[in-house]
């Protein structure tokens, strides 16, 4: 089936188009501020292209970006179909607001980056291996996450504001924390089920949690507190004495002490914050 070609196209205010097949822009494709995009294949976004989103575009499909430069606009992006969704391409696909309803999920083989708001309805974001990540602007924010709607993988904040950031495994949302930073700063944070080297170890800790952890990556920026928490009714936490829990950070050879006081109960759920950390790994 052909992929009809968009060569110059406006949508002008108030315009709805639906896409039954799939389509490829090669041209200038804009969306007005009440204009609306619906495309029941895939979304292809050539290189040469421009592409901005003002109003509202609902994607049932795949989507691949190859625009460099791409503006995040002013409207929204609906991942919306009914089967899983991918995101591909060799450059950022930008938004300025994400809407995510899919229940059987969206893989992100390509950057995604949202500029406002995140609302999470329906279904898990899978990012690849490569990786790559769903990308939160400096001023944005996201609500509606859970365990059936997060990030199974990589998650990437830039700014200087305290961030939660919404991963988890595909299974359950395990949330970490970034607060207190001392500048603007980009983290990529993953989550990850089983820790390893848990019998590498610094004095004075006894003890590493072999049911969890998080990788923390700042790729540029300064020192934050990191705010962990535990779930026993979600994943397994060792009954330790309470005033006996710490933070640990793995220096490549051994897991060193980070400092903190836990509060909660070892049994429920409790959450504990590091010393302030200029290291990250």
């Amino acid at each position: 089936m052909k992929k009809p070609l968009i060569f110059f196209l406006f949508l002008m205010t108030g315009t709805v188009l639906n896409a039954q097949l799939s389509l490829t822009n090669t041209g200038n494709l804009q969306i007005h501020a009440t204009g609306s995009v619906s495309i029941f294949g895939n979304f292809t976004n050539n290189s040469g292209a421009a592409f901005i989103n003002n109003g509202s575009l609902y994607a049932k499909v795949n989507i691949t970006n190859n625009q460099a430069s791409m503006s995040a606009g002013s409207g929204t992006l609906f991942l919306n179909g009914s089967t899983q969704q991918t995101l591909s391409g060799s450059q950022i696909f930008k938004t300025y607001n994400l809407v995510t309803n899919n229940t059987a999920g969206m893989v992100l083989n390509n950057d995604l980056s949202v500029a406002a708001t995140h609302t999470y309805t329906n279904g898990v974001i899978t990012t690849s291996s490569t990786p790559n990540y769903l990308v939160y602007e400096a001023g944005s924010s996201y609500a509606g996450d859970g365990d059936s709607k997060h990030v199974n993988g990589w998650v990437k904040r830039i700014g200087a504001t305290n961030f939660i950031f919404p991963v988890g495994n595909g299974v359950v949302e395990r949330t970490i924390a970034l607060n207190s930073l001392s500048a603007t700063s980009e983290f990529n944070i993953k989550y990850v089920s089983s820790t390893p080297s848990t019998n590498q170890m610094q004095l004075p800790l006894q003890n590493i949690d072999p049911y969890e952890y998080w990788t923390v990556n700042r790729v540029s920026g300064g020192s934050a507190v990191v705010a962990m928490n535990w779930d026993d009714s979600k994943v397994n936490f060792p009954n330790w004495i309470l005033s006996e829990i710490t933070t640990a950070s793995y220096n490549g050879s051994v897991w060193t002490d980070a400092g903190g006081t836990a509060t909660g109960n070892v049994s429920t759920t409790g959450s504990i914050s590091s010393n302030t950390v200029s290291s990250f790994n």
